[in-house]
């Protein structure tokens, strides 16, 4: 006869405490690789992530006088984002992942209502991407992902918007006050600046709390970013494009 402590039988409670660690942790494993690597992992998802956002933004950057890099890079940008992300997921599937869905989410966030080519609404398209986050990396991993992003977005943003109302002041014109107000997919002109101020400084501090590394090398290349996309000193201000002349 077998002593009882060999054949414990089904524990719920024992099944239902590896199903939560599974859930908090994810599928992905726990035990990254070196920091160089993930540093360069989360370089090259940001870099992905900046191309593929300037071919969704060439006619609004356009419009902005802002340099877009997908339009110098033409129809070759999409291509050169997809190897980046790549070989991101290659150094570190885990960074490369959670960075790119919460970014995805973000993205998606602006209009919820809105229909995508999927077939679903903008905010189940968020709601499905953050739950695969979570499945993959687990719910603080996610958490602490989307915090770095949107610190990222918030504070670009508000950055954004500063710009085009210092510009606008220049141009007291319709089309100038258009520009002062900010664009829709703009967060701080949707949320106000002073709290989109806040809330971008209250995730970044949330996102280098859970993972300075990844918090570091996202902002430096959020911070490249930002550098390479401001216009020349100097520029002008660039005229209205057909369909938003002034009057």
């Amino acid at each position: 006869m077998w002593p009882a402590t060999s054949d414990p039988g089904f524990d719920p409670a024992r099944a239902a405490a590896h199903l939560a660690d599974w859930l908090l942790g994810g599928w992905l494993p726990p035990a990254g690789p070196p920091a160089w690597t993930r540093a360069a992992a989360v370089l090259l998802t940001g870099a992905a992530v900046k191309l593929m956002d300037d071919v969704l933004d060439r006619e609004e950057d356009a419009w902005a006088g802002r340099p877009n890099l997908a339009a110098r890079l033409g129809p070759g940008a999409t291509a050169y984002a997809l190897a980046a992300l790549a070989l991101a997921a290659a150094l570190s599937l885990r960074d490369a992942v959670l960075l790119f869905w919460a970014s995805y989410a973000w993205g998606m966030a602006h209009d919820g209502r809105l229909r995508l080519p999927s077939g679903l609404q903008a905010w189940q398209e968020t709601a499905l991407t953050v739950a695969l986050a979570v499945t993959a990396a687990g719910l603080g991993d996610t958490l602490a992902a989307l915090a770095l992003v949107g610190s990222v977005q918030l504070l670009d943003d508000w950055v954004d918007l500063r710009r085009e109302r210092a510009s606008a002041q220049h141009r007291p014109t319709a089309a100038a006050e258009e520009r002062a107000a900010g664009p829709a997919r703009n967060w701080a002109a949707r949320l106000g600046p002073e709290e989109a101020l806040l809330a971008g400084l209250g995730l970044a501090l949330v996102a280098a709390a859970w993972d300075p590394l990844r918090a570091v090398a996202g902002w430096a290349v959020a911070l490249a970013a930002g550098l390479a996309g401001r216009p020349a000193r100097g520029t002008p201000p660039p005229e209205a494009p057909e369909g938003r002349e002034d009057p």
